[in-house]
């Protein structure tokens, strides 16, 4: 469960976006344990080579990242860093506080307006397939119980790659 974010938190974060930090923005969240916020961390790392294009915008596929420039991945990933953050800001319209991360539903809808607005596809998307056979499958809980397993997983790697960097700064 995510630490609560006020208002007034979620100002500063938003003024943050507005400076183009938005690795600032993912790991300030993923701090917090907004389990999205750590899979896109994750994907906007880069140590160049063929990762650095996957690292650019969270869930872009490969493919479809090799044959962008770096100025349009640059504004897909700021533009994807928005939709993350207005589609969290929704929860203010129920409370004083964001207190979860977003569903699949919510990110598939995020995800798919920022594509279209920059002239992609959903099946630009790399978990465009494994939602679409999941909801076959099981439908839309099904759908899902898998976004979370993948939020869970990449909370655990990102908890995992922290610790590793700690540990060889503790080496050093």
């Amino acid at each position: 469960m995510p630490s609560p974010i006020s208002q007034a938190q979620f100002k500063k974060v938003r003024l943050m976006l507005g400076q183009g930090r938005v690795a600032s923005v993912y790991s300030y969240l993923a701090d917090r344990g907004f389990h999205y916020a750590c899979w896109a961390a994750g994907d906007v790392g880069g140590d160049g080579g063929a990762s650095a294009y996957a690292g650019t915008v969270p869930g872009l596929r490969l493919e479809t990242a090799q044959g962008l420039k770096a100025a349009e991945l640059t504004q897909i990933r700021l533009a994807m860093a928005c939709a993350y953050l207005d589609a969290l800001a929704l929860q203010f319209d129920h409370g004083p506080l964001v207190t979860r991360d977003v569903t699949a539903e919510e990110t598939a809808e995020f995800h798919g307006e920022v594509f279209r607005a920059h002239f992609l596809g959903l099946t630009d998307w790399s978990l465009h397939i494994p939602f679409e056979q999941q909801e076959k499958a099981g439908g839309l809980a099904a759908v899902e119980r898998y976004w979370q397993g993948v939020l869970r997983t990449s909370a655990q790697l990102n908890a995992r790659a922290i610790a590793r960097a700690a540990a060889a700064l503790l080496a050093a």
